[in-house]
């Protein structure tokens, strides 16, 4: 499979993606985007792209730009249906989650219900990407949230000049048209209001709290001051900040604060911002803070420190703010930021507001067992970053619709696993020429795309981008479905061997002395196909189905919640398929 499917949680088809942008389909392309993912837009637009990390076009360049292929593909007009000929290529597929019940995407939304009602505490991707997958298994959800509208840090947090909230609340809404109903302006606190749900109106809880509270105390010691204010609080609650200004923090938050400092218009409580520091603990090639949101920073205006640590913030004799002391975290030197505003963006971790009772590690995220996300309270289920901290939307969205297969598993009394079936099919000479002429061709005729209809999104950032930047960008995908297969005619001869470009083929150190293929050097350009002489290597394409199935529960012993911070596992083998890791 892709190496892009391995890099993204949701196991979304890259290549298969980029291939269909190429040849112009897009109510495919839409389709290989929306059918695992939910947040398909905003994931393209928002997601740091684990993808591109596995993407083995890195290694030769720079990777394959797939969260923007894949933003432009979700902005097309939504197909009728999610139903598709092609191979369940993700268990997260809608087809993949509604077999479940023995339902295609398109029946399963309109089935009868089971009865069966779930809580869903918190409306951010965790949340809503469990409701998606609860609609499709027969379950009726309701989502609690505190905030007036649907979508979590997606549309209260993120700056919309680098993400278009639009396109998130679209998806939320679509969301909420199947059978989940948002309960806003409504938080729950307590464990005994927990208790109360399952005891009276709901079958199952999921947590799903985010994790927006400060880790610590930046400035321990001193007390609260009107002008040392919390990041969040920037961002979502348009705290006014004025002349200078001094964020503390480290990541994306951090940056984002600063740039939304600069950035928000003049108001008439208070002046505009002159300057905005963001000082980061870590070295700026060590910080956790994405290059590209580094760079944007810096060209908005952003002074960057990194490398230095906060050690108290300055007032004078009336009290009023007047600075930051610094210190710098190997030199040992010190220095002092003259601000009129400060804002701190710790590290975050969920609130406390359900007690001790409720499990939490060491480091003060919500304890799951890794495998079904269960919490230390029976019938509660939690996950996304009140569970393993802030990771990407991909993420917390896979969160979620695992949580709502776990849930469906208990409502059912059976247990969900993902099985897998795949085989080679060889390519011919016809076919494989073909696909390698029309990425060629692609490549160097983008002009025939300019005709192309753009996406019919019109809040999507991607709407505005270049089509033929779109194509170009699809044709250098090496589509790693592919690979160059020696057969036993090999002679081992190793003209393959001297010939790869790419020095991606070698023979194996053992006395069998075979042809080795390196899949993440390989580029697929068919070089050592041409130079065998006894033709022995042939371009085969892998295919797979990955679903999920149910079989009936066994009953385990119960176990106390295992904490880790990435969950994964490996699953026993049903009906003869061999298991995969989800």
């Amino acid at each position: 499979m892709p190496c892009s499917h391995n890099g993204c949680p949701l196991g979304v088809d890259a290549p298969a993606i980029a291939s269909a942008l190429l040849a112009g389909d897009h109510p495919r392309a839409f389709l290989l985007a929306r059918g695992p993912n939910p947040f398909a837009s905003a994931c393209g637009h928002g997601c740091h792209a684990p993808c591109e990390t596995a993407c083995n076009r890195r290694a030769f360049g720079a990777p394959v730009a797939i969260a923007a292929l894949e933003a432009y593909a979700s902005g097309f007009s939504t197909p009728q249906t999610l139903a598709s000929p092609e191979p369940c290529t993700s268990a997260h597929d809608a087809r993949s989650v509604a077999g479940l019940v023995g339902e295609t995407p398109d029946t399963a939304f309109r089935a009868a219900r089971s009865g069966k009602r779930v809580a869903i505490i918190g409306a951010g991707a965790a949340g809503m990407g469990c409701a998606h997958d609860l609609a499709l298994l027969g379950h009726e959800s309701t989502i609690f949230d505190e905030a007036s509208e649907p979508g979590g840090v997606l549309t209260g947090a993120i700056p919309s000049f680098r993400f278009p909230v639009a396109s998130a609340r679209a998806e939320c809404a679509s969301i909420l048209s199947t059978h989940a109903q948002l309960a806003s302006n409504a938080p729950v606190t307590g464990i005994e209001t927990l208790r109360a749900m399952l005891a009276t109106e709901f079958d199952a809880i999921f947590l799903a709290i985010g994790a927006s509270a400060p880790a610590d105390t930046m400035f321990p010691g001193q007390p609260p001051h009107p002008r040392v204010v919390d990041a969040i609080s920037v961002l979502a609650k348009h705290v006014p900040l004025s002349g200078r200004v001094v964020v503390i923090g480290d990541g994306d938050l951090a940056l984002d604060a600063a740039r939304v400092a600069l950035r928000r218009p003049r108001s008439e409580e208070a002046r505009s911002v002159a300057i905005a520091h963001a000082v980061l603990p870590e070295s700026l090639e060590q910080t956790s803070a994405q290059p590209e949101a580094l760079a944007s920073a810096l060209q908005d205006g952003v002074i960057l420190h990194g490398g230095w640590q906060p050690r108290r913030y300055l007032v004078d004799e009336q009290g009023a703010l007047t600075g930051v002391e610094i210190a710098h975290a190997t030199e040992g030197v010190t220095k002092v930021l003259a601000c009129d505003s400060l804002v701190t963006a710790s590290t975050r971790i969920p609130g406390r507001q359900f007690g001790s009772e409720l499990k939490h590690d060491e480091r003060g995220f919500i304890a799951v067992d890794p495998l079904t996300l269960q919490t230390s309270l029976r019938g509660v289920w939690a996950g996304g970053a009140c569970a393993f901290g802030h990771r990407t939307i991909a993420h917390a969205v896979a969160d979620g619709k695992r949580a709502a297969w776990q849930i469906h598993a208990a409502l059912t009394k059976s247990v969900v696993r993902t099985v897998m079936s795949s085989a080679w099919v060889e390519l011919g000479d016809e076919e494989w020429d073909g696909e390698r002429a029309a990425r060629a061709i692609a490549a160097r005729r983008v002009d025939n795309a300019a005709s192309t209809a753009p996406p019919a999104d019109p809040f999507s950032s991607s709407a505005l981008r270049d089509v033929q930047e779109i194509v170009r960008e699809a044709s250098r995908c090496f589509d790693c479905t592919v690979l160059p297969v020696i057969s036993d005619a090999c002679t081992k001869c190793g003209k393959c061997v001297s010939g790869c470009p790419e020095k991606a083929l070698s023979f194996s150190s053992d006395e069998m002395r075979i042809v080795v293929v390196d899949s993440a050097q390989c580029t697929r350009c068919g070089v050592c196909v041409e130079m065998c002489p006894p033709g022995a290597i042939a371009m085969a394409r892998a295919i797979w189905e990955e679903r999920l199935v149910a079989g009936l529960a066994t009953t385990p012993e119960r176990r106390a919640p295992v904490i880790r911070r990435a969950p994964s596992y490996t699953p026993p083998d049903i009906g003869g398929l061999p298991a995969v890791r989800i």
